[in-house]
């Protein structure tokens, strides 16, 4: 008898949670995050992007980033990345870089697709720019962005890849 009493109180218990389970306002909660993904995606096509592969069909990348946000501003013409190389490679970028014009230091404006860690930087020199070694970057060229620069921020192995199509 004491069996038979949990048994149905272990039925009754199931049902009414697979009961709830299926239950609802007919809206699919687990399928919105999806939808208002991909309307964003419609609604600003200048937002900041993470994928590399997308980035490849714009400019030419050659090393293997360990950290990357981009965007393209087709109004302008024009195409903004922040890499994080490892070090073996940062330099052999630069090196490379060199064999197409010298360094300048420069200042650039930090904008708010940048990583955490740069504007954090930004922030400490007071006035929301970061400083930087700018080099030709002839080695990212790709029709038609063909103009432009790379710059390796102080302190560190990112870079900011500024191009412009002509």
């Amino acid at each position: 008898m004491n069996k038979l009493r949990v048994g149905v109180i272990l039925a009754l218990f199931l049902s009414t949670v697979l009961f709830s389970a299926c239950g609802g306002d007919n809206k699919n909660d687990n399928a919105r995050p999806a939808a208002n993904a991909s309307n964003s995606v419609g609604e600003n096509p200048n937002s900041a992007k993470t994928n590399v592969e997308e980035l490849g069909l714009l400019i030419n990348v050659q090393y293997e980033a360990e950290d990357i946000v981009w965007k393209e501003n087709s109004s302008h013409k024009k195409v903004v990345a922040v890499f994080r190389f490892s070090s073996a490679d940062a330099n052999k970028l630069v090196a490379e870089a060199e064999k197409f014009g010298t360094a300048e230091n420069v200042s650039i404006p930090v904008e708010t697709c940048f990583p955490d860690e740069l504007t954090a930087q930004s922030d400490m020199s007071g006035d929301s720019t970061l400083k930087g070694q700018a080099y030709p970057a002839n080695a990212f060229y790709q029709e038609p962005y063909t103009t432009g620069k790379i710059t390796r921020i102080e302190g560190g192995d990112y870079f900011v890849l500024e191009l412009t199509a002509k």
